[in-house]
């Protein structure tokens, strides 16, 4: 299942329940982020591994690295930079 397909599930569900009065106006009750323990943890290791994967590409780029030791940038290094980035 991919990023856009679980987010768009929690946006049909959300649209599903039907928003009462007496929710809006409770502000001593917090909503909760996650709908569960599981989909908490689901999600955040998601977005850690996310994290970790990007994280090594960024310092396992050789190209990188020598376009952060240059002074001086051009047009091509900033489309470069940004590149890496995606």
């Amino acid at each position: 299942m991919n990023k856009s397909k679980m987010l768009n599930a929690y946006k049909t569900v959300n649209n599903l329940q039907p928003k009462s009065d007496a929710t809006i106006g409770d502000n001593s009750q917090e909503k909760k982020i996650y709908r569960s323990e599981y989909d908490e943890r689901l999600i955040k290791e998601y977005h850690f591994a996310k994290f970790q994967k990007n994280l090594h590409q960024i310092q396992n780029n050789k190209e990188l690295a020598e376009l952060l030791e240059k002074e001086d940038w051009s047009e091509d290094d900033m489309k470069t930079l940004l590149a890496a980035f995606r």
